[in-house]
């Protein structure tokens, strides 16, 4: 409590000063404001024969810094200069992990898994398509068989011996 009390006394005591300053500024205010013509000497032309030196003198230090790195880079151009190749295989990345993550995750990902899916569909519908294709061969041809048996077993002579020859010239040698 007591800490209280004196920081309370001294922020008032604070503001009693800040507000006797804002009061003696004031009055020099109007005090300079009753003044008709205050003599303030000219000092433009000094400042700038200054400001001309300065110029002078940053010029004069970059020429000398210049020579300064010249003869520096000489001197490194001249060593011996150390090769370090390096060949690596990064699986991540050293830098911007954020974006590398948001592409690889985001994009690369699921759009190589519909590839791989869609290329999955489209083998199996091709492969779907030649065993349809071979099955009805093989019914088209058993069916071909078995009127061909039926004709065998009901025909006349003339017409066994007709057959016989059909199949003896159309057969593979």
């Amino acid at each position: 409590m007591t800490d209280m009390n004196e920081l309370s006394g001294r922020i008032d005591s604070n503001e009693e000063i800040i507000d006797n300053l804002i009061k003696k500024t004031t009055e020099l205010e109007k005090q300079v404001m009753k003044i008709p013509e205050v003599n303030i000497p000219d000092y433009s032309a000094t400042l700038s024969a200054i400001i001309k030196e300065l110029a002078n003198i940053k010029r004069d230090n970059k020429s000398d810094q210049l020579s300064l790195l010249n003869t520096i880079n000489g001197k490194l151009d001249k060593l011996p200069k150390s090769a370090n190749r390096q060949f690596r295989v990064l699986l991540f990345p050293e830098t911007n992990q954020g974006q590398y993550y948001k592409i690889v995750f985001g994009r690369l990902i699921p759009w190589g898994l519909c590839f791989m899916v869609a290329t999955y569909i489209f083998i199996t519908g091709y492969k779907a398509i030649e065993v349809y294709r071979y099955n009805q061969d093989v019914r088209q041809s058993m069916h071909y068989e078995r009127a061909w048996l039926y004709l065998q077993q009901h025909a006349k002579k003339k017409m066994s011996f007709a057959m016989d020859e059909a199949y003896d010239k159309t057969a593979d040698k």
